[in-house]
């Protein structure tokens, strides 16, 4: 994908469609959390109904209880550097601008907010420029070169 790749909708119809799909896969991506959950449930509670520690898990127990919630974070990862939601706010039902640098998917209202940031940036760095650049610099300024 490029480097910055804007989804602009501007039709209220069109937008009330992004937003019942965008439910939809959300309505989705709960169940399977919830499977998830269910699953590691039934590691955390015994036959008898009293909950178990982590540290009475057998090796094996351990293991795959370490893959369910890393198959979990996953998803949860992917979900919120997808297009359903904005990785800064949390919104899913604005338009949005993707950050290759970032590998994720910021709504206009926050690209523009770290753009406007980098840009004042750049002005306060060109102001008070020196010979060297330090590390913090060097890392500011990338960063802010991310959202131009």
């Amino acid at each position: 994908m490029k480097d910055k790749r804007a989804i602009i909708i501007k039709g209220p119809q069109f937008q009330s469609v992004r937003d019942a799909l965008r439910d939809i896969l959300f309505q989705a991506t709960r169940l399977e959390k919830r499977k998830f959950r269910t699953k590691w449930r039934s590691f955390l509670v015994n036959v008898d109904g009293s909950r178990r520690s982590i540290n009475d898990f057998a090796p094996d127990e351990l293991d795959q209880f370490r893959q369910l919630q890393g198959q979990e974070n996953k998803l949860v990862d992917l979900v919120n550097r997808s297009i359903l939601k904005c990785i800064t706010c949390g919104r899913g039902n604005r338009n949005m601008v993707y950050n290759k640098a970032y590998d994720a998917w910021y709504c206009t209202v926050c690209y523009g907010l770290g753009l406007d940031h980098a840009q004042e940036l750049r002005q306060e760095r060109k102001k008070c420029r020196k010979k060297t650049v330090s590390f913090e610099r060097k890392t500011i300024e990338d960063h802010s070169k991310t959202f131009l």
